[in-house]
């Protein structure tokens, strides 16, 4: 399990108001042209990422995706 800060690519079914997601700062949200929401944004660890997934869940909004993306973040050394 990585503890390092990683990029994220989610995607979920409709579109999902930014102002929802006000809590889960430093995301970037896109509604796609087909009807999906796409999220992008870094994550402090696993666990900051389950918990944006597990609000997703209790909205009842169907996950597409998730897509860590390599190669984004400088090392933090």
């Amino acid at each position: 399990m990585s503890h390092k800060p990683a990029r994220y690519e989610i995607r979920i079914e409709g579109h999902l108001a930014a102002h929802r997601l006000q809590a889960f700062e430093g995301l970037a949200v896109t509604h796609l042209p087909h009807g999906d929401t796409e999220l992008m944004g870094r994550f402090t660890d696993q666990s900051a990422l389950y918990g944006l997934l597990n609000w997703l869940q209790d909205l009842g909004t169907p996950l597409v995706s998730v897509r860590r993306l390599q190669g984004t973040d400088e090392d933090d050394g």
